[in-house]
């Protein structure tokens, strides 16, 4: 069974060909991260395909390393909020760069939320991503999640990830780390864990096994996510679980090859066929590459 690091970012510097969305601190403009880069350490930690993540809604660089490495990559586009028709956006990022799901961080950005899910301002998009087959990648705070939640009562087909072992977070507590990485302030383990254990009971719901170092007050290997890893085991179970690596922030700190030796420290009981679940089996049950 392949390993599939199931949530990554790929960019080029900012260019007249590469346009993107630059984060300060994090990505710069200067910031270059091609695939070559990341193939190298797939290959020598048995890394076997990626699911690639841009910065933002310009799918430039992933249309090129999809058809410039056929096999080895999938890719999940980022919501356009510019898109005057979303359902023609998604349509047109399919045919162009083989879009499988689209990342969003909201369902409805109303200080006066209808009750009514179906005047959500972000259900256009999920109603036309169900239709589709798109999976929600889905990285927001706990309101939004909750909102979420009404939505599957509505579209209960549509297929949600979780990013980043379902943490539910502010972009209020983002700062960048001594590595440059993203860093977010919580408790340990978060108090969302029962929402989301909620929202585990959808049979489409899966989330990342990803993203620890983020959360953590604890150095390599995170020991302080041990109960939260055992949580979402035992709620989504090793079909529902996605190991990623979140490439390339980690690359310094702790490095490629200990992200995914996390799966074994803070699983330290798994199975060999829950493992491949895991580190491949459950992405490439969702994936086409």
């Amino acid at each position: 069974m392949p390993v599939i690091d199931s949530h990554l970012h790929l960019f080029r510097s900012v260019s007249e060909s590469y346009p993107r969305t630059i984060y300060p601190g994090l990505a710069e403009a200067d910031l270059d991260v091609p695939a070559e880069k990341l193939i190298t350490l797939m290959e020598s930690a048995g890394v076997d395909k990626a699911i690639v993540v841009p910065l933002g809604p310009e799918d430039h660089y992933l249309a090129e390393i999809v058809k410039q490495y056929p096999g080895r990559f999938a890719g999940v586009g980022v919501y356009d909020k510019n898109a005057p028709d979303q359902a023609k956006n998604l349509d047109d990022r399919i045919k162009k760069s083989s879009i499988q799901g689209i990342r969003i961080g909201e369902v409805d950005a109303n200080t006066d939320t209808p009750d009514d899910p179906r005047q959500f301002s972000m259900f256009p998009l999920l109603e036309a991503m169900a239709e589709r087959n798109l999976r929600v990648w889905f990285y927001a705070e706990s309101s939004q999640v909750q909102l979420l939640e009404k939505v599957l009562d509505v579209l209960p087909e549509l297929t949600v990830v979780f990013n980043h072992c379902g943490f539910m977070v502010s972009l209020t507590n983002l700062a960048i780390d001594q590595y440059h990485r993203p860093h977010f302030t919580t408790e340990m383990p978060p108090p969302t864990l029962d929402l989301l254990g909620r929202l585990a009971e959808r049979p489409n719901t899966y989330t990342h096994f990803s993203g620890q170092y983020a959360f953590s007050h604890d150095p390599y290997p995170y020991a302080d996510m041990l109960p939260v890893a055992d949580f979402i085991y035992k709620t989504f179970g090793p079909n529902r679980m996605l190991w990623a690596s979140d490439f390339p922030w980690i690359v310094e700190q702790p490095g490629y090859p200990e992200q995914l030796a996390l799966v074994d420290h803070l699983l330290p009981n798994l199975t060999q066929t829950e493992r491949q679940k895991i580190t491949g089996g459950t992405a490439a049950s969702l994936f086409d590459f």
